[in-house]
């Protein structure tokens, strides 16, 4: 009986730090995407720091799921998920959760359209009030 306690409650908190970075990936989404307006166009080493966040964060979000479901990430997984996100991530989502993985997918989704409306919202209020040519 204590064994079983024990193994929800450490799903518990592989659930909840889980939570936790979605969320700041969520707030780093609209940060970022407020950013994005005023970053030059052209300075790359610049974007990489802006968007180095958010490649950390996910990446650690993919570390905790896959102990969370007794996956073991390979060499070349890790690789693909730090030198190729876009790639990785849903090679890992489909297969940690097979059809599900388009759950987890919709969710960056979402992620990805809190950052744009937020730099609409941002580039709206910079036309408005003069800050943006």
């Amino acid at each position: 009986m204590e064994e079983r306690e024990k193994q929800t409650q450490t799903t518990v908190d592989y659930a909840a730090k889980k939570r936790r970075i979605i969320l700041m990936l969520l707030a780093y989404s609209a940060i970022y995407g407020v950013l994005c307006i005023f970053l030059p166009n052209e300075d790359s080493p610049l974007d990489f720091l802006a968007v180095l966040p958010m490649l950390i964060l996910s990446v650690s979000w993919c570390f905790l799921d896959a102990t969370e479901h007794d996956y073991r990430i390979g060499r070349l997984m890790v690789l693909t998920l730090v030198l190729l996100f876009i790639v990785g991530f849903p090679i890992y989502v489909f297969r940690t959760r097979g059809i599900r993985g388009f759950k987890t997918l919709l969710l960056t989704t979402c992620l990805a359209a809190v950052m744009v409306a937020c730099a609409f919202s941002t580039l709206y209020m910079g036309f408005a009030l003069g800050w943006v040519e």
